[in-house]
């Protein structure tokens, strides 16, 4: 599963407006924060100049960028900037106007001080294990801490805790089974100077504070503290994310990691030039660029020497078995496969039950996007037979392009409205499929779960709305009903940013936002116990309708056209379908197949924390089955033949 993190970072519906940003990047200085933030202001939904709210939230968020894992710093040095009084505030924003920054350069002051103490810190627990017999064993220390240390011997045992959670994290990746002097020293001398790397952004120089790196903190926290959803990148960070947008990259497609002994290939590719090559083999150690060694590297370093322009040349030297060797790669755009669509079908009488799977609605502006990907599988999938059925798997799918998720909701349902989003500014425009046709009538049903967000939230409660499909899983969706302005797709721009410019809401009307979209028939995935969800994070736009003033003449024919219905009092158009229809009795053959399964049963109660037996060593069924998907095709089968016979 992937990390809850990487996957909320991503959760966007991404929108390309005209960008101010176009000159070529340049290091920051203090005079980008008011001119970034006034652009980004005149974008979002809801605020539209600094005010005490963001003040306050910005040195909460600026005092977290520094430590998330609450080991440097003392409750006594963060309460007062924690606690601003409103005069305080006051002066801040005065001298935010004024392009002073002094409150933010006082806070990082306090984060250099901190540094040079934590380092004493770890200098001396480090000598403590360097001399003491084998390592301390991983006794499940915490590992976050609700709040900051009251004292400096606090502190150090929070520091204790975490050197001893890295070094067994360590042994167990190199599979270390005795700890000698010599490993020792050489996986804290890794770990300090990893942690100095990160720590050099924050240390003050001789003349004073890093500017640029100070620049980019404040605006990563004020930009942060607009909404859940707002966020100002780093340029590594914006490759990365356009990345994942995009499903391409540049590169010789070797996927690598750092280790106290190196840094190592973990993985190749699929197509990539290193797979294709067949001389980089997982494990190798990286021990040379071009000629350049890399020894004490750092990941991004070794990362930066082995980036270049597609079509050049670059040599690596790997180690393996003690023996070295040269491959040299040439760089190429590598396309993400594992991360586009893909399906499997399930035969069914003459025919299939196609399982899609979408994990986001990308587009990398050169035909490679989500919508393509899903005419084209359609079409494969046809070719073997007749399609009975369709399952379209959004779950962990975490957004994307709005005109993907346009495109494709456009698939399955009549010409028509599919999303109606409003801005800042009061403008509302109508998003239709315009196409006319549906690609594919049968028997739908869309699988989601509480990680389904944004663009993904868009189609399946567009396919809600017009009674073509039931939604199958948890019992509601992640609930991101905001869109986002970005600019991390434009190679040219200077800053690279997300900024929310507004709500948007589906035909019927309804907004999804904190709501997120409710289960027609709820399949339980694992994320069922904990709470996750747009409500849970900080700083959440506030949810709305549109009113039925908004629906103009034209689109309110529509609906009456298609089959809709005026409900009173709210205006919410739902369509009566033979799909919708069949509701009560898939809700009640899902009940009844859940309840005599055994393997879904003993996964209700292990993916429960409070049901989950204390230990437990045997094999579980259920980790090789893909419950939620075997239900909802039993679904799809039900619909058959509900349909079949009326």
């Amino acid at each position: 599963m992937r990390s809850l993190f990487s996957i909320l970072n991503k959760l966007a519906l991404l929108i390309i407006l005209p960008g101010l940003l176009v000159a070529e990047p340049r290091p920051l200085k203090s005079s980008d924060v008011k001119r970034t933030m006034d652009e980004i202001f005149t974008y979002h939904v809801e605020h539209k100049a600094i005010d005490p709210l963001v003040v306050q939230r910005s040195f909460k968020i600026f005092i977290e960028q520094f430590d998330p894992d609450r080991v440097y710093l003392l409750n006594s040095e963060v309460k007062p900037y924690l606690e601003l009084s409103n005069r305080q505030i006051e002066q801040i924003i005065t001298d935010y106007n004024q392009g002073n920054y002094s409150a933010y350069v006082a806070l990082s002051e306090v984060f250099d001080r901190a540094i040079s103490r934590s380092r004493g810190l770890r200098a001396g627990v480090e000598a403590e294990f360097v001399s003491m017999q084998g390592f301390p064993e991983d006794n499940n220390y915490s590992r976050s801490y609700m709040d900051y240390a009251a004292s400096e011997a606090q502190l150090k045992k929070r520091t204790k805790e975490q050197l001893i959670r890295y070094a067994n994290r360590a042994g167990r990746q190199q599979e270390i089974t005795h700890w000698n002097t010599m490993l020792k020293e050489r996986a804290f001398a890794f770990y300090e100077g990893k942690m100095r790397h990160r720590e050099a952004k924050y240390i003050n120089e001789g003349n004073g504070v890093n500017e640029h790196f100070l620049t980019q903190h404040i605006l990563k926290s004020m930009v942060r503290s607009l909404d859940a959803h707002s966020i100002y990148f780093s340029p590594d960070e914006a490759i990365s994310l356009r990345t994942s947008l995009q499903k391409e990259f540049h590169g010789v497609g070797v996927v690598l990691q750092e280790t106290f002994n190196g840094v190592i290939v973990t993985d190749l590719v699929l197509n990539g030039p290193a797979a294709k090559n067949g001389n980089v083999q997982k494990g190798d150690l990286i021990v040379a660029i071009d000629d350049r060694s890399i020894e004490g590297v750092f990941y991004e370093e070794a990362l930066k020497e082995m980036q270049g322009p597609v079509g050049t040349n670059v040599k690596l030297t790997l180690k393996r078995d003690d023996r070295l060797h040269n491959v040299n790669l040439q760089r190429q755009k590598i396309t993400m496969d594992a991360e586009r669509l893909s399906y499997t079908v399930e035969p069914f009488a003459d025919g299939n039950i196609a399982k899609i799977t979408l994990p986001g609605f990308y587009d990398n502006g050169a035909g490679l996007t989500a919508a393509n990907d899903l005419k084209k599988a359609m079409q494969e999938i046809e070719a073997m037979g007749p399609v009975y059925g369709m399952v379209l798997d959004l779950r962990d799918n975490s957004g994307g392009f709005l005109t993907q998720a346009v495109k494709i909701a456009g698939y399955f349902v009549p010409k028509g409205v599919i999303v109606i989003s409003k801005y800042s500014d009061g403008e509302v425009r109508y998003f239709r499929d315009l196409d006319g046709r549906n690609f594919y009538d049968g028997p739908v049903v869309v699988l989601t779960s509480k990680l389904s967000a944004s663009a993904s939230e868009i189609v399946a409660q567009a396919l809600q709305d017009y009674g073509r499909a039931p939604i199958v899983g948890d019992k509601r969706t992640f609930g991101k009903g905001t869109m986002q302005y970005q600019t991390i797709t434009d190679e040219r721009a200077s800053r690279y940013y997300t900024v929310t410019v507004g709500r948007f809401y589906t035909v019927s009307g309804r907004s999804n936002q904190l709501e997120g979209v409710k289960a027609d028939v709820v399949i339980p995935s694992m994320y069922a116990p904990y709470n996750i969800g747009e409500r849970f994070l900080e700083y959440p736009v506030s949810n709305s309708n549109l009113g039925f003033s908004l629906f103009d003449s034209q689109i309110a024919q529509e609906q009456k056209a298609n089959g809709f219905k005026q409900n009173s009092p709210v205006p919410y158009l739902i369509k009566e379908t033979r799909w919708n229809r069949m509701m009560p009795i898939l809700r009640k053959n899902s009940a009844r197949r859940l309840s005599e399964n055994s393997s879904f049963q003993a996964f209700l109660q292990y993916s429960n924390p409070e049901t989950r037996p204390a230990s437990n060593n045997e094999e579980l069924s259920f980790d090789k089955e893909d419950l939620q998907m075997e239900e909802s095709v039993n679904i799809v089968k039900d619909m058959i033949w509900l349909n079949k016979q009326s």
